[in-house]
């Protein structure tokens, strides 16, 4: 694991469990950046994570992956995450983030898909 989410992960103190959905789910992310600038539904993202995982459910982990993102000077990839109704990000995302989720898919593609200079969870530098 890239040590600087390993860190943070020890210094949040998030239990076993959580630091499981959180890191997976931010490796799911970073393979969907890596493959386009689409946004997936809900659905599709608590699928990917946890067959059987109700979207409802994911609202948490996407605001772990958020905020670590954000404080760690990643690229914040929650933004591929969207409602099927809507097509947009939730609240949380503006919550977590000033900028516009467009705006944040398109850097986080460039960074994962372009110019692969993102970090990436399994990083062990």
């Amino acid at each position: 694991m890239h040590p600087v989410l390993s860190e943070y992960v020890k210094r949040a103190g998030f239990d076993e469990a959580r630091s499981r959905r959180m890191v997976n789910g931010l490796r799911v992310l970073q393979e969907i950046a890596a493959k386009g600038d689409q946004p997936i539904t809900y659905a599709v993202f608590a699928e990917k994570l946890q067959p059987g995982l109700a979207p409802l459910a994911t609202g948490a982990i996407l605001e772990d992956i958020g905020v670590f993102c954000n404080q760690a000077g990643w690229p914040n990839v929650t933004c591929f995450v969207v409602s099927a109704t809507t097509g947009e990000c939730s609240n949380g995302f503006t919550k977590i983030s000033s900028e516009s989720p467009m705006v944040a898919r398109d850097a986080a593609w460039f960074a994962y898909a372009v110019y692969k200079s993102a970090p990436h969870v399994d990083d062990e530098i």
